[in-house]
């Protein structure tokens, strides 16, 4: 079985990440998942060929894109509880108010 050129898997992870970030600045955390998953499969596959320079690049640029990634997942999390507790506060505003109507 031919193993793939350096080149080729640089292509791919470089691809990978563009879509990745892509996917982040677009808010659609289920493309990202997907991608993930995908990524997940690929990483085990090129192992033996961390040691090389091109892909030693495109795996830390990978890396940090999760940090970042990370970083955004926290803002949204956060934003969402937000919404989720202002949404019970005029929940029980609304429900006060129509008692004592």
């Amino acid at each position: 079985m031919k193993r793939p050129t350096v080149s080729r898997i640089d292509q791919q992870l470089a691809a990978m990440l563009m879509r990745m970030q892509q996917a982040l600045n677009a808010g659609n955390w289920d493309q990202l998942a997907e991608l993930d998953a995908k990524l997940q499969q690929a990483l085990p596959k090129i192992q033996g060929r961390r040691s090389e320079p091109d892909i030693q690049h495109q795996l830390r640029q990978l890396n940090a894109f999760y940090s970042e990634m990370i970083a955004a997942g926290e803002t949204e999390k956060a934003a969402t509880q937000r919404q989720i507790t202002q949404q019970a506060g005029n929940r029980e505003g609304v429900l006060a108010y129509l008692q004592h109507q």
